[in-house]
């Protein structure tokens, strides 16, 4: 856990935020991820300690909630809503076309290492269906167009 102790201080100041230690598990996860760049059991057990909440219980928050990874993302990491409304609005097709011209599948990250692709069942945008977050920044009413001025700006 050496890479995580260097995290210790940021920790005791999101702790301080909160009246109680576990309301601070979401956020001790996400400052464990972008550090480490996935969540590993390592990390469970570092946000256990820090909160007082049994590592089973950080693992049932990291298996729920889906901007949890378990495995290393790429550079450039896309989350493809696949909603109904976004079925709806022609998301299979646009995806189709991503993961083709990605060349990977869901949960799967390129031969290069640039791009990592995940399927997320709601991104919360129904109203720019379909959608996609690129490391983090959305990206709507998409199409095969879209998609390619959006992965030529990732280069």
């Amino acid at each position: 856990m050496g890479e995580l102790a260097s995290l210790d201080p940021e920790a005791q100041k999101i702790l301080a935020k909160y009246d109680q230690k576990r309301a601070a598990t979401l956020p001790l996860l996400h400052l464990a991820q972008d550090k480490v760049g996935c969540v590993t059991p390592e990390v469970e057990a570092w946000v256990s300690k820090w909160t007082d909440v049994p590592v089973v219980r950080v693992r049932e928050v990291v298996l729920f909630y889906s901007m949890y990874r378990q495995r290393p993302a790429g550079r450039h990491h896309i989350r493809f809503c696949t909603t109904t409304s976004c079925v709806l609005m022609g998301s299979e097709k646009v995806l189709g076309y991503l993961k083709k011209k990605l060349q990977i599948e869901n949960g799967a990250v390129s031969a290069d290492g640039k791009v990592s692709l995940e399927e997320a069942e709601c991104l919360c945008a129904c109203e720019m269906a379909p959608m996609m977050q690129v490391d983090g920044k959305y990206y709507g009413d998409l199409t095969e167009k879209k998609v390619d001025e959006i992965l030529e700006k990732l280069k």
